[in-house]
């Protein structure tokens, strides 16, 4: 990994012995997701903050709330199937409705960009 996070784990994780429920709790989600933790210092792309899972499932909230109805798994998973195709479309500026038209069942070898409007 890197030093500061060798060290972290070193004083306050590995060999510490706490008393408290509650930080046991959290030492024990530090070892046991230590790989993971910290993957956004190790490779560049990963973000350090959880926006974008929140952001993804924030569109399945809203639209929990507006139907005001329980999700059954199979409707969910396609709803999420799509949603998870239009994300991807929008952060590679791709056209969600041209990439579903043209049948290609890969995002990445599918070339069609947004159209851009043109300002007057």
């Amino acid at each position: 990994m890197s030093k500061p996070i060798d060290d972290f784990y070193i004083n306050s994780i590995d060999n510490k012995q706490y008393k408290s429920e509650l930080v046991l709790k959290y030492q024990q989600h530090f070892k046991k997701y230590r790989d993971s933790l910290f993957a956004f210092i190790r490779q560049d792309g990963i973000p350090w903050h959880n926006n974008t899972a929140e952001n993804a499932i924030r569109h399945i909230a809203i639209q929990r709330d507006i139907s005001k109805a329980s999700f059954h798994e199979e409707p969910t998973r396609n709803y999420l199937v799509l949603l998870g195709i239009r994300q991807t479309c929008r952060y590679q500026n791709k056209s969600f409705f041209k990439f579903l038209f043209s049948k290609e069942t890969d995002i990445d070898k599918f070339k069609s960009t947004k159209s851009r409007k043109h300002k007057k």
